[in-house]
């Protein structure tokens, strides 16, 4: 089988038309529209990339989780007539020890709050998993460790299903805790150096029922 070489173009010189001087004008007075409706475009989509939604729609406080405090009951009639406009479903989720059964609060189709139960109709804790929540001192979900002016020595590591995330209690707040990760990290004694812990980044805020509340 023989393969045929490649079709060349005959080596000659290609006459280029000349712009006429009224094409020449045209093209120059056209520059400086075609410039500044680029920079429109730019500017437009920029101004969309910085208003990606940050509306809150609850808030995380030593008091509760939203409108949910120590006296909501656990139970899913509950906590649609407390949350209007959610829709409360169960799920499966991994806490830091064990995976277990919760009631999720959706809003709009988005997961807004896990809800987990300690028995006899009692919550043991919410946990806040979407940056549309904040936290007691305005954290919220994606923020880095500096971002959220954490202390890391209010902070431990995490065990289990969070092995090596740092665990932080709230600022002001000992019934609020918030959840770091650290990409890489894997140690599961201690937390990591100054430099990596301040890029680590919230993942969830937990508000646990005081005993007796």
């Amino acid at each position: 089988m023989t393969t045929s070489a490649p079709l060349r173009s005959p080596s000659r010189s290609v006459a280029r038309p000349k712009a006429s001087p009224v094409t020449g004008r045209m093209a120059r007075c056209l520059a400086p529209v075609v410039l500044a409706l680029a920079l429109s475009a730019c500017s437009e989509s920029l101004e969309n990339i910085s208003t990606v939604p940050t509306a809150t729609l609850l808030r995380i406080t030593e008091a509760g989780a939203g409108p949910i405090t120590a006296a909501t009951p656990y139970s899913k009639a509950g906590l649609e007539s407390l949350l209007p406009g959610y829709t409360i479903e169960t799920v499966t989720m991994a806490s830091e020890n064990r995976t277990e059964t919760a009631l999720a609060a959706f809003s709009n189709g988005l997961q807004v709050l896990q809800i987990l139960s300690a028995g006899g109709g009692r919550i043991a804790a919410v946990h806040g998993v979407t940056h549309h929540m904040t936290g007691p001192n305005g954290e919220r979900i994606g923020m880095t460790f500096v971002e959220a002016r954490q202390d890391a020595s209010a902070c431990r590591v995490g065990t289990g299903n969070w092995n090596g995330m740092p665990i932080c209690t709230a600022r002001g707040a000992p019934s609020v805790s918030l959840v770091y990760a650290v990409p890489g990290y894997e140690s599961s004694t201690r937390l990591p150096d100054q430099a990596t812990l301040a890029e680590a980044t919230l993942q969830r805020i937990i508000w646990t029922p005081r005993s007796g509340g």
